[in-house]
């Protein structure tokens, strides 16, 4: 997936100027760009100066990266060149900010650039801030640390009301030496970033602090939440039953793209299993599938994940499945005393199970006879037809290998002499 970055570096307020250290180290998982809106975020620069930016769309590739320095993602970055992309710390000291930066990945080596913005003792009251901007390199090969506490800087004075220069210093100076000549410690910003140069590059582990106090920020995937819901808990065997999944990111948002597989988990099943059809996309909204359970069924949704959005499993869906009953005589009328033929099947098949035949009268109903169903579901009843007289009955079988019990409907046979 990828999202627009939105997040430009240099808008730096008195709020964020005044913001409190970390008191110990920890670490702040990022789901894609949602820094909570804290003290550290992403940064778009221009490269020649702060705000000389160059005009074009920046887009996030959120990337799964194995070997990152924090979790399993990235940020990937191939800008055109003459902007860079990278971390935004805002601090309530410079000078007592040893940590500040990020872990770079640059295939073919990236030029980058990095600022420091610090506002003097006596420039409290104003807009007016100092910024320094020093060049930055990134080897190529594997994942390296940048920090920006140490480097030297070219120092310029901005009005941050109108982002204009309104001063500069000719001697480059780190960070500590500029405060010092400049009435002391201050609150202030740090970036990090590359792309200068239009080589691709990933970021990731952002960090910002001091020994014993540093935080790191680990970008990751966006999160996800799948949802299941179906049209009916409890079915005769054979009856249709349809499966309706839903599949959203963090902020409660349906994801364009992605793919969710209906697993079950039958009677006497271990486990969960895929249902044979039961892909579904989610690219033109919330997927349905339809299923015809004989059993007892535990339904789930499952989606794997993408490249930038972590996987999920939805809470389970049970489907009680009761047993059919058929039952019916050869004729529909018996001769007084001569055996009465009362067959049968169930759906699905319960051999073994006992199957009881009930004649229904006016106070209700007695128990006739019973029997084992056979192997293929079959059962089959005679009873002596004893009453001249309409003669009523259903079957029985209780519940069993899984399905709920069942009972025929109710049939008639009249008894003549």
């Amino acid at each position: 997936m990828r999202r627009a970055l939105i997040i430009a570096a240099g808008a730096v307020t008195a709020a964020v100027l005044t913001a409190a250290p970390a008191i110990a180290d920890d670490t702040v998982v990022v789901r894609g760009l949602d820094f909570q809106g804290g003290l550290t975020s992403l940064s778009i620069t221009g490269c020649p100066g702060l705000f000389d930016r160059v005009a074009e769309p920046v887009t996030t590739y959120v990337s799964k990266s194995p070997d990152a320095p924090a979790g399993a993602r990235s940020l990937k970055y191939d800008l055109a060149g003459g902007n860079a992309v990278g971390s935004q710390h805002a601090v309530a000291s410079m000078t007592q900010t040893s940590v500040a930066g990020l872990s770079v990945f640059a295939p073919d080596g990236a030029i980058g650039v990095a600022y420091a913005g610090y506002r003097a003792p006596a420039d409290w009251a104003t807009s007016l801030i100092w910024v320094g901007r020093a060049d930055l390199r990134a080897a190529p090969g594997g994942w390296q640390q940048v920090d920006a506490t140490g480097l030297t800087y070219t120092w310029t004075q901005y009005d941050m009301d109108t982002r204009q220069p309104v001063a500069a210093s000719d001697e480059p100076l780190t960070v500590a030496g500029f405060a010092a000549a400049h009435g002391g410690d201050g609150p202030g910003f740090w970036t990090v970033g590359f792309g200068c140069d239009g080589n691709p590059f990933k970021i990731d582990a952002l960090r910002i602090g001091a020994p014993g106090a540093v935080t790191t920020y680990d970008l990751e995937g966006f999160t996800s939440t799948t949802a299941i819901s179906g049209s009916r808990t409890s079915v005769a065997a054979g009856d249709a039953v349809t499966l309706a999944g839903t599949l959203r990111d963090g902020r409660g948002q349906a994801l364009p793209h992605g793919l969710l597989v209906l697993e079950a988990q039958e009677y006497g099943q271990e486990g969960f299993r895929p249902v044979q059809g039961g892909a579904a996309t989610v690219d033109a909204g919330d997927p349905t599938v339809t299923v015809r359970p004989s059993a007892r069924t535990v339904y789930r949704w499952r989606f794997a994940g993408t490249w930038s959005v972590d996987g999920s499993l939805s809470p389970t869906f049970t489907v009680d499945v009761g047993t059919v009953v058929t039952a019916q005589t050869d004729d529909s009328r018996v001769e007084a005393g001569q055996p009465l033929a009362v067959v049968g099947t169930t759906t699905p098949a319960q051999p073994g199970v006992r199957a009881t035949l009930w004649r229904l009268g006016a106070k209700g109903r007695v128990p006739v006879a019973t029997t084992v169903v056979d192997g293929g579901g079959r059962f089959r009843f005679e009873v002596p037809a004893d009453v001249e007289a309409p003669w009523r009955y259903v079957v029985t079988v209780p519940a069993a290998h899984g399905n709920l019990a069942g009972e025929s409907s109710a049939q008639q046979v009249r008894v003549v002499r």
